[in-house]
């Protein structure tokens, strides 16, 4: 894909929060969230966003589903072929409110938080990403879709390529947006990898540590994760970063974060190893942003193409945080591959 000049894709929802200048009403400023001008002590910046994210979400019916050691939030929508939208650390499924209205204009769209994360709650400790796709497995069966599409994000992604490898006859596709397999990250971790990914090494430490150190200040934390990813901290509408915020001030969030990070470093790692020789035949959407990591070190796409011969794909201009940074080039990469995947499934 031909690398573009920080394109943005209109958002109505995006220029109500801009001043005349166009610069965004909210802005970081070391400890302190700016508000139009306003200072505001971290312990209210929640307060100044007006909106839910229920709120964008009008339309969907929201949901929660017990599953075996959790009980996964979820919000649904449209009709059609069945698309599930994964999100990645450290958000919740408020990253796809932009996205998911376009598709689901011609799709039944099903948005979960991730077990631990947002509102999905966790009763067991297994963080797995074998064990989150085993999850969302009994999540569409609970609403009557036996085989659906995947687009995913970050940590979203590694649950759904996971799935695509536990569970063939369910998932008839997948988009992976800016990951490598878990295991290649693991054998590419260098000096400059481990400074841009600290919180791979750092999560992934036994308890109590981070969860006690992140727990000191949960807000500076996850508002450091979000803008180091991303490059600026301008990328997240206002009602998505509420959610991520909300979801921080959570000790059990936290607690789930470092569970999936450690799994990550672990078993996730071993499962991996287990199916190098696995191949699957199903329609594959790799993209990843130009400013991040993914593509540094080796070709994204031949990472993939071992486990999924049929990928396609390439860079979008962006960070790590791609749907939220550039929609503009996300979404018809996404729509595009969903259309075709679609017709090759005879749904």
């Amino acid at each position: 894909m031909q690398r573009r000049s920080a394109p943005r894709w209109p958002s109505p929802l995006l220029d109500a929060w801009k001043c005349g200048d166009g610069t965004p009403k909210v802005e970081l400023r070391g400890r302190l969230l700016v508000v139009s001008g306003h200072r505001v002590p971290e312990n209210g910046a929640v307060q100044a966003v007006k909106r839910e994210v229920s709120a964008v979400y009008e339309g969907f019916d929201t949901i929660r589903v017990p599953v075996p050691g959790a009980t996964i939030h979820a919000r649904t929508g449209g009709a059609g072929p069945a698309v599930l939208l994964l999100h990645g650390y450290p958000q919740t499924h408020a990253m796809w409110h932009r996205m998911a209205p376009y598709l689901a204009e011609d799709h039944f769209v099903v948005i979960p938080d991730l077990r631990g994360y947002g509102q999905s709650a966790a009763h067991d400790g297994d963080f797995s990403f074998r064990t989150m796709a085993a999850d969302f497995i009994a999540l569409m069966a609970h609403l009557g879709k036996e085989q659906f599409h995947v687009v995913a994000h970050d940590r979203g992604a590694r649950a759904a390529y996971r799935m695509a490898l536990d569970h063939p006859d369910a998932v008839l596709s997948v988009a992976l947006l800016d990951i490598l397999p878990t295991y290649l990250v693991w054998d590419l971790m260098n000096a400059d990898l481990a400074k841009r990914y600290f919180h791979w090494v750092f999560l992934s430490q036994p308890e109590p540590l981070p969860q006690r150190l992140i727990g000191g200040d949960p807000l500076a934390f996850v508002r450091a994760q979000l803008a180091g990813m991303a490059g600026t901290f301008h990328s997240f509408d206002p009602e998505a970063l509420q959610d991520y915020e909300n979801a921080a001030l959570r000790p059990e969030v936290i607690a789930a974060w470092c569970g999936d990070y450690a799994a990550g470093a672990t078993i996730d790692v071993e499962h991996d190893r287990a199916d190098l020789d696995k191949i699957s035949d199903i329609p594959a959407l790799v993209l990843w942003g130009d400013q991040g990591v993914v593509g540094r070190q080796v070709d994204p796409l031949d990472a993939w193409r071992a486990w999924f011969p049929r990928v396609r794909g390439g860079a979008v201009n962006a960070g790590h945080f791609v749907v939220e940074e550039n929609l503009e080039e996300v979404l018809p990469a996404v729509t595009d591959h969903l259309r075709q995947a679609t017709g090759s499934a005879g749904c």
